[in-house]
Order: structure tokens, then C-alpha cells, then sequence
């Protein structure tokens, strides 16, 4: 009998998924929590994108992910469960801003979510390449886009909870498309949750740092307008950690002064620490950037703002649990 060696690596090329119907062919990426790989689906010979939950600290033996480290047996297996949600949250859209999921599935002691191959770049890169800002018009096309998407999926009580320019790809067929909905969740309007901290410091609202705080649309508006925040000036904004110590936000028009002043209004609405403030809806965001959808460039195809004096009163009738405070750049599943 063989021994089984133990790696932490990725799938070699060939392995093959679900019967031999997926084929990996190259990883494309690792994180805390999974790996990505560029497949082929056998049946239909085309390519996808396969995301394997494998969480950091879990070795292989053979094709088994076997848990280890922090993980025990039951945080894993509520953190894969986790994991097939997001397939099960993804598989129900059908729209060209939100990403398609076509299968998901156990194997190997974790799971598999089969999704389409986008070729193109995300925001990030394409900021790198504009030497970190984009023309306002080019930037407010590309935020009108993802919005239609947030729109579809606030519609449907989901919220993204990471919007941000990593997470939104510029497919090479025209379309601007929401990725990575690791963090997303359903919500009932103007209900107050328990949520796993997961966050990306700058995108993410004071709400999302306690763990028993008011979750609802205004908390994608927050990061959608944090997103649009960076694309115009060049810069992340601070982190409403930093806001709620008495650090001060520049205003849109403090770092490019160039851009229109209603835009710099529409931002900073859109990211008020109070929650009752803050716009609440993707449609209320789009009116208040007076938007005439039709003058708006295309798409190219691949090629207020000062911190709260008592910042956490907002929440002063919720639990006395939203001031501990997770601070971490990784996302936590459980």
C-alpha cells in the first residue's frame, strides 16, 4: 500500500473534478480561504473558473483536504457550508453584472464552486494602469454598472458586503462584472443581526465592524461610494475605524478638485458614519449624481466627511457586543 504524502499545495494540472466534467488546468489564485483555478468543463469543452474552498492551514493527502490548525472538524465544516451558501446565493442570479455559478459541489472532504472564466482585469489593475485615478465620466460608468447589479441583489434582500475596485472585474466582452461574494448574505430591511466580521478596511461602514449591529443596503452603499471615492482621487479611503477616532476624510474635491460638485456630495452621502444619514438605496445614490444614463461613456472592453463626535451613538440601542471590535484585514468565515 502507498503512503499518501501531505501538501499544502495547489491541484496539479490534469486533476480531474465531479466524475472527470472538470479538468483543472492552472491555478489563478489563493487566499485565506480557497484557491481559484482556470478548468475545462469536458462536456461542454469551455473554460472555467473552479474555486476550491481550502482554507489556510489545511493540508492535501492525494485529492483530500484534510483540516488542521485552527480548524477542528466542526469549524471546518460550518465554514464549507459557508462556502456552498455562496454558490447557492450566486446560482440564483442571472444578470451580466453578477457573476454565473454553474455548479457547486462536495468532494474530497471540501467543496468546488464552478463558475464562468472572465478574461479581463479587475478595477485595482486597471487604476495601476492610470497611474491610480480615473476621468470622472469613465469612472462614474463603471460604478453605474456595478450598482445595477448591487441593485439586483438588494432587490432580492442580498447584500455583497466587499464591494471594492478587487472585486470588480472588467470582462473582456464589455461587461463590468461584481466577483467574490465570499462575504455576501441575506438581511431583512432595518434588522438588527449577528454577523462574522468580514471586512476590507476604507470600503467597509462602522456597522460592519461589530458583530450585532443593523445590517441593510445602505451598508453596500457605503463601500459602493468609497469605491467611486477611489477611482476619482487616487486613494483608499480611510477606514471608519480611523473616522470614529477623529481622523478627518478629505472630500472628493480636497484631493481632485477637478471633479463635479455634486458627485463629491453624492460620495460623501453615501458614506456617512450615521446610518440614518447615509443614503439608503443604490437608485437614491444615482439621483443624487444627477446621472443621464445616455451621456455617459462606454464601457472599454478590456483594453461630509468628518468623523462623528460620538461615532458609535449611532448605534447606542444595539448591543453593547458591536464595540468589540475584530480587527483584521483577513476574512473570517465563522
Amino acid at each position: 500500500m502507498g503512503i499518501s504524502a501531505r501538501v499544502n499545495g495547489v491541484l496539479s494540472a490534469g486533476a480531474c473534478l465531479a466524475s472527470g466534467e472538470y479538468r483543472i488546468e492552472q491555478p489563478l489564485g489563493q487566499g485565506g480561504f480557497g484557491i481559484t483555478y482556470q478548468g475545462i468543463d469536458t462536456r461542454l469543452n469551455r473554460a472555467v473558473a473552479v474555486k476550491e474552498f481550502f482554507p489556510e492551514g489545511c493540508w492535501r493527502e492525494g485529492l483530500t483536504v484534510v483540516s488542521a490548525g485552527r480548524w477542528n472538524s466542526d469549524t471546518y465544516s460550518n465554514a464549507k457550508q459557508k462556502f456552498l451558501l455562496e454558490g447557492q446565493t450566486l446560482g440564483q442570479f442571472n444578470h451580466p453584472g453578477i457573476v454565473k455559478v454553474f455548479y457547486y459541489f462536495e468532494e474530497n472532504n471540501t467543496a468546488y464552486m464552478v463558475m464562468e472564466y472572465l478574461r479581463g482585469k479587475t478595477l485595482a489593475e486597471l487604476l495601476k494602469q492610470r497611474r491610480g485615478r480615473l476621468a470622472e465620466a469613465h469612472a462614474i460608468a463603471y460604478v453605474v454598472k456595478v450598482a445595477k447589479a448591487l441593485e439586483i441583489l438588494h432587490q432580492s434582500q442580498f447584500l455583497h458586503r466587499d464591494i471594492k475596485p478587487d472585486n470588480i472585474m472588467l470582462a473582456e466582452d464589455g461587461r463590468v462584472v461584481l466577483i467574490d461574494f465570499g462575504a455576501a448574505r441575506d438581511f431583512t430591511s432595518n434588522s438588527t443581526v449577528r454577523y462574522t466580521t468580514m471586512l476590507t478596511p476604507g470600503y467597509a461602514p462602522l456597522e460592519q465592524y461589530g458583530r450585532a449591529l443593523r445590517y441593510g443596503a445602505f451598508t453596500d452603499i457605503y463601500a459602493l461610494g468609497s469605491t467611486l471615492y477611489h477611482l476619482l482621487t487616487g486613494e483608499a479611503p480611510i477606514s471608519a475605524i480611523e473616522r470614529a477616532a477623529g481622523v478627518e476624510l478629505k472630500t472628493v474635491r480636497e484631493l481632485a478638485p477637478w471633479v463635479s460638485p455634486h458627485v463629491s456630495q453624492a460620495i460623501a452621502k453615501a458614506m456617512m458614519m450615521d446610518v440614518n444619514q447615509r443614503l439608503q438605496s443604490v437608485r437614491e445614490f444615482l439621483d443624487l449624481l444627477y446621472l443621464d444614463i445616455s451621456k455617459l461613456p462606454a464601457v472599454e472592453p478590456d483594453s461630509f466627511y468628518r468623523s462623528a463626535k460620538d461615532a458609535w451613538g449611532v448605534f447606542s440601542s444595539q448591543s453593547k457586543a458591536s464595540h468589540d471590535l475584530h480587527h483584521t484585514n483577513t476574512k473570517q468565515w465563522f
